[in-house]
C-alpha cells in the first residue's frame, strides 16, 4: 500500500480514537467523577497495557532513549499530561465539540511557529485561511452566548498549544525510538506528572463506582475506562505512525476530521450538540485550515525552487532568506523572478555563472559576489 494513503488511513483512525474520549469521559462527570480522576486512570491504563510492547520494542535501544530523553520528557509533559488534562478540564465547562474546535486551532499555532523559527513567510492564501479560521473562531466562542465558560475556553486553547507540540513531537522521524515505545515512555511520563498534579491538590481527583449512562443505557463504570484506555492507546499509536508517514503539517490538516466524528459520538453518548452559530464557526475553522493548508504546500514548493544555497568560504552557506533577499535585488535591477538553474548557478553581473571555472582568475571569487540575474530566458530561468 501506498506509503502517504496509509498515512492518511492511520491519522484518520487516530482523530477518530481522539474523537471517542471526550463524551466518554463527560458521561462519567455525570457519574460523580473529576477530569483528573479520569485523566489518571486514562494515564495508566494506558501505560499498563503499553508497558510490555514498551521494553520490547526498546530492546538494544536503550541508549536512544537515553540520547532522545528530552524529546520523551517532553512528549509526557506536554503531549500526553498537557493535553489530556487540559482538554479533559475544558470539557468539564465546555460542550464537547465546543472544546474541541477550540483545541483545533492548533494549525494556527504550527503556523506562526514555523513562520517564527524559520524566518519564511507563510504565502497569502495562508494568511486568508488565518483570517477565516479567527472568524469561525469568534463564532464558536458565540460572545452573544450566555453558556460559555471563560475558564473552559482557557482549558481548550491550552490543550491547543499541547496539540500543537504533539503534531510537531511526533512527526520527528529523527528520533530513533519505535513509536509504541515512545506512547508507552510518554505514558508512564504523563502518569507521573499528573500524580503529582493530583496530590499537590491543584486538580481534584473524586472516584464513583456507581453506573454511567451511556446513551439510553447504564453501564458498569469499568466500561468507559476500557474504551477511553484502548481508544487512547489506538489513538496515539496510531498517530505517531501515520505522523511520521505525512508530516505535521499534513497530519494537522487530517485531524480536524476529529470534529465532525466528536459531534457524532457526544450526540449518541451524552446527547449533546453545539449551536447553530457554533456549527457555523466550526465550518469557518475547517475552511480556514483547508486554506492554511493549500498555502503550506505552494509556499513548500516555492522554497524548493528558490533553496540555492551559495557556499561562501568566508561567510559560509547563505539561508533560505538570505538567497530571496539576494534574488529581490536582482529583481529590481531586471524586472524579472525566479531563481537561475542550480547547475549553471547565478549568473554574473558579466553574464558569467558564479563559480563558473571560466571566469576571469582578476576578478574576485565569485561565491563572495552578490547574485544579479539577467533575463530568464537567456540563462534558463523559471519564473515564480
Amino acid at each position: 500500500m501506498n506509503r502517504t494513503v496509509m498515512g492518511f488511513g492511520l491519522v484518520l483512525l487516530s482523530a477518530f480514537f481522539f474523537a471517542a474520549s471526550g463524551p466518554f469521559a463527560k458521561a462519567m462527570y455525570a457519574a460523580g467523577w473529576t477530569p483528573g480522576s479520569v485523566v489518571l486512570l486514562r494515564l495508566l491504563g494506558c501505560a499498563l497495557v503499553l508497558f510490555v510492547p514498551t521494553v520490547i520494542g526498546l530492546r538494544g535501544r536503550w541508549r536512544e532513549v537515553v540520547r532522545g530523553w528530552r524529546t520523551v520528557v517532553s512528549y509526557g509533559v506536554v503531549s500526553m499530561a498537557g493535553v489530556q488534562l487540559l482538554y479533559f478540564l475544558a470539557v468539564e465547562h465546555l460542550a464537547v465539540a465546543v472544546a474541541l474546535l477550540l483545541e483545533m486551532t492548533a494549525p494556527l499555532l504550527i503556523v506562526f511557529w514555523l513562520w517564527a523559527t524559520t524566518r519564511i513567510r507563510p504565502a497569502t492564501v495562508t494568511f486568508i485561511g488565518m483570517a477565516v479560521s479567527l472568524v469561525g473562531l469568534m463564532l464558536v466562542l458565540d460572545p452573544g452566548g450566555s453558556a460559555l465558560s471563560p475558564l473552559g475556553v482557557v482549558f481548550a486553547l491550552g490543550a491547543a498549544v499541547c496539540l500543537a507540540s504533539y503534531f510537531l513531537v511526533s512527526a520527528k522521524v529523527e528520533v530513533d525510538i519505535p513509536p509504541v515505545a515512545l506512547t508507552g515512555l510518554g505514558m508512564i511520563v504523563g502518569t507521573t506528572v499528573v500524580v503529582v498534579v493530583l496530590l499537590t491538590g491543584i486538580i481534584p481527583a473524586d472516584f464513583s463506582t456507581g453506573d454511567v449512562d451511556l446513551g439510553t443505557e447504564p453501564y458498569s463504570w469499568v466500561v468507559p475506562i476500557l474504551v477511553i484506555v484502548f481508544m487512547t492507546v489506538g489513538a496515539y499509536v496510531c498517530g505517531i505512525l501515520g505522523l511520521r508517514m505525512v508530516g505535521a503539517t499534513v497530519g494537522s490538516f487530517v485531524n480536524l476530521t476529529e470534529v465532525p466524528f466528536s459531534v457524532i459520538v457526544a450526540w449518541l453518548v451524552v446527547a449533546e450538540l453545539p449551536s447553530v452559530i457554533q456549527m457555523y464557526g466550526g465550518i469557518g475553522i475547517v475552511v480556514g485550515v483547508v486554506f492554511i493548508k493549500w498555502g503550506e504546500v505552494r509556499q513548500e514548493r516555492r522554497v524548493q525552487r528558490r533553496a540555492v544555497l551559495l557556499s561562501d568560504p568566508a561567510t559560509g552557506p547563505l539561508t533560505i532568506v538570505e538567497v530571496e533577499e539576494s534574488e529581490a535585488g536582482g529583481a529590481e535591477e531586471s524586472g524579472t523572478g525566479g531563481v537561475s538553474d542550480p547547475a549553471r548557478g547565478f549568473p554574473g553581473p558579466a553574464g558569467e555563472a558564479l563559480g563558473d571555472p571560466a571566469a576571469s582568475a582578476d576578478e574576485p571569487p565569485a561565491t563572495h559576489r552578490r547574485p544579479v540575474r539577467d533575463h530568464p530566458a537567456e540563462h534558463g530561468v523559471s519564473n515564480q
